[in-house]
């Protein structure tokens, strides 16, 4: 975690799974095309407060997949989490250990050099490669990190439509988790079922 590319990869990564967003739009194709206009600054961070003094991190992302007009953009959000994988003490290490100014790439990191770099899809996805080939661990790729995202608030017993607006997801591809993975199926199939009637009312129709 002192590291500054190891900072940046290990803060996008809990930044991705918790935000159930996609990798490349919180990184840059290569060190050379970071565009403002197009990916997420350090600006583009902010905190919001609800009335009952809970707090969301929200992203602004200038350009997605779904929404490329600059105008428009779309927002990914997530909260503190316990154990590790806090996005939050994940962040303020990054800040700690890589000056990132307000205009910079979000996860711009102190190359040996001196300068910043943008992260780069092909350096976060180097890094994965790196580490579960040390540690012999099934290769995920990034795709997985948004997938693990969606399927951890299913197994919280997150409403369906709640993590479908969250990760933007289109209705006919969200439901394809639900088919894959009998552990999201378990509490409903039960005979007396383990969440509460408001919960299963949310679940979308499976085809």
């Amino acid at each position: 975690m002192e590291d500054p590319l190891d900072a940046a990869v290990f803060t996008c990564i809990t930044v991705c799974f918790w935000g159930v967003a996609r990798v490349g739009e919180f990184t840059v194709p290569s060190i050379n095309t970071f565009d403002p206009t197009k990916h997420i600054t350090r600006a583009g961070l902010t905190q919001v407060t609800d009335r009952n003094g809970l707090t969301v991190l929200k992203f602004h992302l200038p350009w997605t997949k779904t929404s490329k007009a600059a105008s428009k953009g779309e927002s990914v959000q997530c909260a503190q989490q316990n154990g590790p994988s806090d996005p939050l003490a994940a962040i303020k290490n990054h800040f700690r250990i890589n000056a990132v100014t307000s205009n910079e790439h979000l996860f711009s990191w102190t190359h040996s050099s001196g300068k910043q770099r943008p992260l780069s899809k092909k350096e976060l996805t180097s890094k994965i490669n790196k580490l579960t080939t040390q540690f012999n661990l099934p290769n995920l790729k990034g795709h997985s990190l948004r997938i693990g995202g969606t399927l951890e608030y299913l197994l919280r017993g997150i409403p369906f439509d709640v993590i479908q607006s969250l990760g933007h997801w289109a209705g006919s591809a969200f439901t394809l988790y639900l088919r894959q993975h009998a552990m999201i199926l378990a509490p409903y199939l039960q005979a007396s079922p383990v969440l509460e009637p408001f919960v299963r009312y949310t679940q979308p129709p499976v085809r």
